[in-house]
């Protein structure tokens, strides 16, 4: 199914709790959608198993990082659980007549961020099934203690309760369904009228 973009680029933010499945969601929206693509953020975390350098992150360390924040080279940035993350803002900026929207799978501190930066940006809330099966899902990481895992549970309660600025709110059920409904929100969003351009439609 082809789709053809006809309005200026569009800005995705899809955010939500650690362990609510963005970065699986947004993988699939790229394979699935044409004309969009990811913007990749700097972390001073270690990759993960399976990461790549400049495909899913920026891995850099703490010092350029703080030069970046210095240099005023993020559009947003925040510190979660003591690792920081920073949109650069060249992620955004596009090569004139390129229609490629932008899609940013950023945590609850940096899309508040960009809400406030750049008020065009369409924001999604990605929610879990049940708290217990968040619960569930970051005690199976395996990568942090029980007291990290706890931290981690209560910081994402917290940031659930944030869904009301998010123009839209996707329960991630099942992950079929959860593709389905942010694949709705982003062709709606194409074919806004507020989003298109008389030359676009006289054509």
């Amino acid at each position: 199914m082809g789709m053809s973009l006809v309005g200026k680029k569009l800005l995705f933010v899809v955010s939500g709790p650690s362990g609510v499945g963005k970065s699986t969601l947004c993988r699939h929206i790229l394979e699935d959608i044409p004309d969009i693509r990811l913007s990749v953020s700097c972390t001073t975390r270690p990759p993960r198993a399976g990461e790549t350098n400049g495909k899913e992150y920026r891995f850099i360390s703490e010092k350029e990082f703080r030069g970046n924040i210095e240099a005023h080279a993020f559009a947003e940035w925040a510190e979660v659980y003591d690792r920081l993350y920073g949109t650069p803002w060249k992620e955004l900026e596009q090569e004139p007549g390129i229609h490629t929207d932008i899609l940013l799978d950023i945590d609850v501190q940096g899309a508040r961020q960009v809400m406030k930066t750049l008020q065009k940006a369409v924001t999604i809330f990605i929610l879990p099934p049940s708290l217990e099966i968040l619960r569930t899902r970051l005690a199976g990481r395996g990568t942090d203690s029980s007291e990290e895992q706890n931290r981690r549970f209560q910081k994402a309660q917290d940031e659930m309760n944030n869904y009301s600025e998010y123009q839209y709110t996707i329960r991630n059920e099942t992950l079929d369904q959860a593709i389905r409904e942010l694949r709705a929100v982003i062709v709606a969003e194409r074919v806004k009228t507020a989003h298109m351009e008389p030359a676009q439609v006289f054509r």
